[in-house]
């Protein structure tokens, strides 16, 4: 499940997915096949690894003794580091730096998530008077989220829809609980190369 936050609070329109963004591949070249299995020779009745349930497909593709991973929950940077909107842009970039990451959620007194920064971001408004003041001035306030049981394919085509580079991950009390970058995404293709995450 993928949802916006707009200044703290959900916003009633869930993104939406476009089958045209992201084109699906087909071994056989075609876009898609008439029926499971036709036009693939030497395959099972179940059909390729692109018509079958995740569930299989990530099972097959893991390694013995490696446990599958299905859901956000199960990859995602957990506990997430993040930063208070009353921080000075400086604070802000000063930590990412310190901390080696890329991506900051901001969170209110509450420690729901209210914005987002990026180390480019901050990058920028450094080179200015603006390094002191709160990030709040600079942060992005209308943040794409998703919740821990969102499934992995599904994190991986919004990404690609959105054209962001990291997602973060709350509770049902928009609370920051994790995240994920496209980073970890490709990671996960690496450890489980036979895998198609866009179906």
């Amino acid at each position: 499940m993928f949802f916006w936050i707009h200044d703290g609070r959900i916003s009633p329109n869930p993104p939406l997915t476009h089958a045209d963004r992201v084109p699906k591949i087909h071994p056989t070249g075609q876009s898609a096949p008439s029926e499971i299995g036709e036009g693939e020779p030497q395959t099972t009745p179940t059909g390729s690894f692109l018509h079958r349930k995740p569930s299989d497909v990530y099972k097959e593709s893991s390694a013995p003794g490696e446990k599958p991973v299905f859901f956000l929950h199960e990859m995602m940077t957990n506990p997430v580091l993040t930063k208070g909107r009353d921080e000075t842009i400086e604070a802000c970039l000063d930590f990412l730096l310190e901390k080696g990451i890329r991506h900051l959620p901001i969170i209110d007194d509450f420690g729901k998530l209210v914005g987002f920064v990026s180390d480019r971001d901050l990058l920028d408004k450094t080179k200015s008077y603006e390094k002191e003041n709160p990030v709040s001035d600079i942060m992005i306030k209308r943040v794409l989220v998703g919740s821990p049981g969102a499934e992995i394919r599904q994190v991986t085509k919004v990404l690609l829809e959105e054209r962001i580079g990291c997602l973060p991950i709350v509770n049902d009390d928009n609370v920051p609980v994790g995240i994920i970058t496209r980073s970890d995404l490709l990671r996960l293709l690496l450890k489980y190369p036979n895998l198609s995450l866009i179906v």
